[in-house]
């Protein structure tokens, strides 16, 4: 790094010219996550340039420009440097372990300014100017990083992220993206995919040829839209990575796209509005939509004024997805879809002997003639067993004729979905010649709630097959609504699709199972309450224990929530467990931005201390703090948080865990062999905050400014300069989020 004047005039210039961007390693040009990759809460910024799994790689400048920022955190970059290019961009240099012997100077007396590790530091264009290829840094793994790599960003002018492999590196890459599946989201009242109100999964597969394909055609009717599960590959490489570019085509003119060229940070809160977050949350993957609701901002990656919500004329239309890496290479997915319209049939048996029986499918409502079906059986207990052969099929007039293997209706129930004249698919019906065991008395149903961003449905199950009619009412202890429900399984059946109102003054919800005169009513006690944007809401459990309040800003649409008490749930492994978990719902809901939870303790605990609310991370697979409040008068704990999530009460008296230390307690060294300090923590309750409070390090009684690696747990803190013979101390202290400490000294001697 030199320290030389660059003419101001040069930078003003910039962006009349063009330099070629230098890789910012001599290590590899491989790299683990690239520009655009969905995090929930953010967008992925920038690559992750691969070090070879160690630290203290030399860093580069890739461009002619200087050092404008200096900072190091305990969290996000850690230690990083912002370089200013004479092209007018900004580069990130994230995760370093040191800097140049200069900036590392100028670093440690800010750190002795401020009394801090943390630093945020800016310099003129004249400080610190550096040419292309000069070493300005050291790669490493501080700050929230998983393993040594280096985070590396591309940013215009105005700090703007722009994809690095599409404005900076042009890497080869012969590696088209795979497509996995698709999904189909019905968007309105009364829609339907492949007959059925809910969302649904298809399979994709690929020819010879490199095209993707559908499985089947797809029938719809009214409005929907499509997300895709998609990533991008490299040779050589056994990462996945996010792809560029999508395009949805329906019959040849273009209805929607995905660009990750640029992404503005402000735009970064939206992330979780571009997936399928519904599914993700139900672990079936992460599906891109190619769609956009109406509430949901349009940001820099959608780049059509389409919203990619789709309503298709009856008949056939065609399908086409393109899907483009950074570098160009494209694969392409096609399918057929058919407009279509609700269709229900009847089924009547005419035919049995010893091997064989024929039904017949009559359309009901719709009365288009049924040309084909496809037919699974179930055991009495619900369970998918088989699709079945259908050994000749005939047309009769608009009827179907049908003829199965006697042994596939034996203890089983079918499930027959018609296909009609236009290719769609009807409703399906369920029959059986089965004689029960049990009637609709003795079946006890349950009930099941799903909110969706466009309404409300409600699934009830029976644990065995009886032959039956199931209607719900939605009743207070004056009135009530009654709703159908249709058969989408042989123990499965399903309300339409209910706008989140019909919950208003909503008490109880009644289930009737009917059949040949007998009748069995259920009650269950549900506290819904609607609510959506620009209204404070509040909700308790039926226990009175646990309560939820939403703000104006917490949601992007309306919909329902409430609060189930959970008796199956992961263990608290840790720490003492004072509450039943309740599970916040709707749990796959996305919301905009914080809501608050509150959990009322026995009387009998009030005394106590270090109570705090825990959520169930999904990802993480553990019990995890959110800070707390305490309100010991009440037995009131209330703490926000950003998702729907399981959340219980956890006292946490146990003191964090200094599990190593180097150097070690009356241990002797040489002088070279001791070049700085690292000590292990961890807490496996309230965990310890990533914030300099949480921690005193003072070496030979003076204070020093030491690193935090969260993911890791490890202090650390290197010397500048060898230490002088003889014996030294150090003196540790370490706090969890709720207060407890624990302390180490020791001694050691170098020689």
């Amino acid at each position: 790094m030199n320290r030389y004047f660059i003419p101001t005039f040069i930078f003003l210039a910039a962006g009349l010219f063009s330099q070629d961007v230098l890789w910012p390693t001599r290590v590899s040009k491989l790299y683990s996550s690239n520009f655009g990759e969905n995090r929930d809460d953010h967008f992925h910024m920038g690559l992750d340039i691969k070090t070879n799994g160690v630290i203290g790689q030399e860093i580069l400048a890739v461009e002619d420009g200087f050092i404008h920022r200096m900072t190091s955190n305990y969290n996000g970059y850690g230690k990083a440097l912002y370089l200013t290019t004479i092209s007018g961009h900004e580069v990130v240099y994230g995760h370093l372990d040191s800097f140049t012997p200069i900036l590392d100077n100028v670093w440690r007396l800010q750190q002795a300014k401020r009394r801090s590790y943390r630093v945020d530091a800016h310099f003129s264009r004249r400080e610190f100017q550096v040419k292309k290829g000069d070493v300005i840094g050291y790669s490493g793994n501080t700050g929230n990083s998983f393993a040594p790599h280096l985070h590396f960003e591309y940013r215009s002018g105005k700090s703007i992220p722009l994809n690095p492999l599409t404005h900076a590196f042009d890497l080869p890459d012969h590696v088209m993206p795979i497509p996995k599946k698709l999904a189909l989201i019905p968007i309105s009242q009364g829609s339907l995919v492949n007959a059925s109100p809910l969302t649904q999964t298809i399979p994709i597969y690929r020819d010879n040829s490199g095209v993707y394909h559908f499985a089947d055609t797809v029938s719809v009717f009214g409005e929907f839209a499509f997300a895709i599960q998609a990533v991008d590959k490299r040779e050589g490489g056994n990462n996945i990575y996010q792809f560029h570019r999508a395009e949805l085509l329906i019959d040849g003119k273009m209805k929607y796209e995905l660009d990750y060229t640029r992404i503005p940070f402000r735009e970064g809160k939206f992330a979780g509005t571009v997936i399928q977050y519904d599914l993700k949350r139900q672990n079936l993957g992460e599906f891109q939509k190619l769609y956009r609701l109406e509430e949901h901002k349009k940001i820099s990656i959608h780049t059509e004024n389409d919203s990619g919500i789709l309503q298709l004329l009856p008949g056939f239309h065609s399908v086409t997805i393109n899907i483009f890496d950074a570098k160009g290479n494209k694969a392409v997915v096609r399918g057929m879809i058919v407009g279509t319209f609700p269709m229900t049939i009847d089924v009547k048996e005419i035919f049995r002997d010893r091997k064989v029986i024929t039904l017949v499918l009559s359309p009901k409502r719709g009365g288009l003639p049924i040309r084909d079906a496809v037919v699974y059986n179930f055991t009495p207990y619900g369970f998918p067993d088989e699709k079945v052969e259908i050994i000749h099929a005939e047309q009769v007039k608009k009827d179907l004729h049908i003829t199965l293997p006697l042994k596939s209706i034996r203890d089983r129930i079918l499930q027959i979905i018609g296909i009609n004249q236009l290719g769609g698919m009807v409703s399906p019906y369920h029959w059986s010649s089965m004689t029960p065991k049990l009637s609709v008395i003795d079946i006890r149903p349950n009930l099941k709630i799903a909110n969706t961003e466009r309404g409300l449905f409600f699934q009830v199950e029976m644990d065995q097959y009886v032959p039956a009619q199931a209607s719900m009412k939605l009743a207070n202890d004056n009135t009530f609504m009654s709703y159908p429900l249709e058969q989408i399984g042989p123990n499965t059946f399903l309300t339409e699709r209910l706008s989140h109102h019909v919950v208003n003054d909503m008490k109880y919800v009644d289930v009737e199972l009917s059949d040949k005169g007998q009748i069995r009513e259920t009650r269950f006690h549900y506290q819904l309450t609607a609510t959506g944007p620009g209204k404070e809401s509040s909700i308790i459990s039926n226990d009175r224990n646990c309560s939820i309040q939403t703000q104006p800003n917490t949601f992007y649409q309306t919909n329902v929530i409430w609060i189930d008490q959970v008796k199956e749930f992961v263990p608290v492994k840790d720490g003492f467990h004072l509450s039943p978990v309740y599970q916040l719902q709707p749990y796959d809901l996305m919301l905009k931005n914080k809501f608050r939870v509150w959990i009322q303790y026995e009387r009998d605990l009030a005394a106590h201390t270090n109570l705090g609310i825990y959520y169930y991370d999904q990802k993480g697979g553990e019990w995890v703090y959110t800070p707390t409040e305490n309100n010991q008068r009440k037995q009131i704990l209330s703490a926000e948080l950003s998702e729907m999530a399981a959340v219980t009460v956890i006292q946490d008296l146990d003191s964090p865990q200094i599990k190593n230390m180097f150097p070690a307690n009356s241990a002797r060294y040489q002088i070279q062999d001791v070049n700085e300090i690292k000590i292990v923590v961890d807490d496996p309750i309230s965990g310890i905050e990533s914030e300099e409070a949480s921690f005193d390090l003072l070496f030979n009684d003076t204070p020093i400014f030491s690193a935090y690696q969260p993911v890791k747990k490890e202090i650390s803190y290197p010397f500048n300069q060898p230490l002088t013979a003889g014996q030294h101390k150090i003196e540790f202290k370490v706090r969890d989020r709720m207060g407890n400490e624990s302390a180490e000294t020791i001694y050691f001697v170098v020689y």
